[in-house]
């Protein structure tokens, strides 16, 4: 594949400058556009090494890095639904450069069978023994998480999400049900370890009072942890069409070095955009005390565009299905519902 790329460099003289220093640093200004067109690629992900920035482009895709290091630098250009660009080139001090980088359309050919990886296929391996199907599903994943990630690191947010939480109580023939709201900042402490999904909730007195484990789930910044990466087994589970819309299937199962608690799933990515739509997660390795608890637990998650292309977790169920008792046969789940009511941005948007 041949990507296009144009440059425009020109050289300013600058005069009276307060510190020496700036004189020796250049800046680089462009527009990341679908290739072959003009058409604005908005709030791509634009950065730069060495030195570590990135960013979002504007909604017209542009972009501007300041303060440029001379020497041999490399910046890239990603954007989902598009085959990230990598480019390198020399900047000198003093340098003012104008880049117009044209990302292309993501085009592969999704195979008949629901299996693409041989073995245990992660994107720490090589796409040449993943396949090129499989690596380029896997890289829209990544550019998935990496931009719910960079959402929440460089412009915070605070969710405002209801509870809905219901609980049967088959020996009273009653089923109890509470609603309440709570804040959820999009920063949040927790990092993902194998093996290290479960945790407690404690409410008030009451008919949900007491001590609760849970399962922490995974939130879609955590696809694009190295941990849990290089942690979990993906694969290509196919396509299926839901609400009208045509989706990839991607699976994923902990890898064999994992025995403590920890989830499987499939992740439904929109066929023609590739952006994450659904995430079904299963608690795996449960311990013995909670097997004898509850049957099993699943957890979907749908995500909506908080931004053009950058995804949040709108809705998050819960069923927690009860282990086998004689005593009471077709026994209800218990469950919880998170809805996102609304999202206030810290300090500002892109």
């Amino acid at each position: 594949m041949i990507w296009r790329l144009r440059i425009v460099a020109r050289c300013v003289m600058i005069a009276l400058l307060p510190s020496a220093a700036l004189a020796q640093r250049a800046t680089i200004v462009g527009r990341v556009i679908a290739q072959g067109t003009d058409v604005a690629l908005g709030y791509s992900v634009v950065s730069l090494t060495p030195g570590g920035a990135e960013r979002f482009t504007d909604a017209a895709g542009r972009f501007a890095l300041s303060g440029v290091q001379p020497g041999r630098i490399r910046i890239s250009a990603k954007h989902i639904g598009y085959a990230p660009l990598d480019t390198s080139l020399n900047v000198s001090a003093g340098d003012s450069i104008d880049l117009r980088l044209e990302l292309a359309l993501v085009s592969i050919q999704l195979p008949v069978t629901h299996t693409l990886a041989p073995a245990c296929g992660h994107p720490g391996e090589s796409s040449g023994k993943l396949g090129v199907v499989l690596a380029t599903l896997l890289e829209q994943l990544k550019q998935n998480a990496e931009r719910n990630r960079l959402l929440s690191r460089s412009y915070p947010f605070e969710l405002e999400v209801e509870r809905k939480m219901t609980k049967p109580e088959p020996a009273l023939e009653a089923r109890f049900i509470a609603f309440d709201t709570v804040y959820r900042s999009s920063q949040r402490q927790w990092r993902y370890k194998p093996g290290g999904m479960l945790g407690t909730r404690e409410y008030a007195p009451g008919v949900f009072g007491g001590k609760w484990t849970t399962i922490i789930v995974p939130e879609l910044a955590d696809f694009a942890d190295d941990a849990f990466l290089s942690n979990h087994c993906f694969d290509f589970g196919g396509i299926e069409t839901e609400q009208g819309d045509t989706l990839v299937r991607i699976e994923f199962v902990p890898a064999q070095t994992v025995h403590s608690p920890d989830v499987s799933g499939t992740i439904l990515l929109d066929a023609r955009t590739y952006q994450i739509r659904v995430a079904d997660l299963a608690l795996v390795n449960p311990p013995k005390q909670l097997r004898e608890q509850i049957g099993a637990q699943s957890i979907r998650v749908k995500f909506k565009e908080i931004l053009p292309g950058v995804p949040i977790a709108d809705v998050v169920t819960s069923v927690v299905y009860p282990s086998d008792d004689p005593r009471f046969a077709g026994q209800e789940p218990a469950t919880e519902r998170q809805l996102t009511l609304s999202v206030r941005f810290l300090k500002g948007k892109p």
